[in-house]
């Protein structure tokens, strides 16, 4: 799934889901994403699990698609900041890829800044790791959205979430930023 469409379903379904709150999850959680019909979310015990319990989307085969679990908070605390969101994961059959997500808002204008990790994403079965993303949150930033998700189908947990200002010497992880795009727009006529 491009970027900017991912970006673009995830505000899209935030904002369509906000006061849709599934049975099981805790305040400030909610569940969104394209494949609906094919995945579900819930908070379920783990032996062996970083924690007692834990995030837990399950998806079946079926149309393409990603499905989050995620939370929306004021970016007052964190314009101008570098900022870090950290998980513990795991996955089973995940067939398309999975991570944790953050996305920052500056009024109207959606994605300001964005990781979502499909640049070195989390396949197939592996136990329980870390997973971190880092982004320069800008500073006129509104709203700061973060989570995990699955594309395609399996099964993605995740637990000990931890969202937190680090220091500018810690490197960032997104690779997309304004400098990478051209200047000009190309081939308006197909060649």
């Amino acid at each position: 799934m491009k970027i900017s469409a991912l970006i673009a379903a995830v505000a899209v379904s935030a904002l369509a889901t906000a006061l849709a709150k599934p049975a099981g999850l805790p305040a400030g959680w909610m569940e969104t994403g394209d494949a609906k019909d094919t995945c579900q979310s819930s908070v379920v015990t783990a032996l062996g699990a970083p924690s007692a319990k834990v995030f837990n989307i399950e998806c079946k085969a079926g149309p393409q698609g990603f499905w989050t679990l995620m939370q929306q908070v004021s970016g007052t605390d964190y314009a101008g900041k570098r900022v870090r969101l950290s998980a513990q994961l795991r996955g089973e059959k995940v067939a398309g890829w999975g991570g944790v997500w953050m996305r920052s808002d500056s009024g109207q204008r959606s994605g300001t800044a964005f990781d979502n990790m499909n640049d070195r994403p989390l396949k197939g079965d592996f136990g329980w790791q870390s997973a971190q993303v880092v982004l320069d949150i800008p500073a006129d930033t509104t709203a700061l959205s973060f989570g995990f998700l699955i594309e395609g189908s399996g099964r993605l947990q995740a637990t000990r979430f931890q969202l937190e200002v680090v220091p500018s010497t810690t490197p960032t992880t997104t690779k997309i930023t304004a400098r990478d795009l051209p200047r000009q727009a190309e081939n308006l006529t197909p060649p």
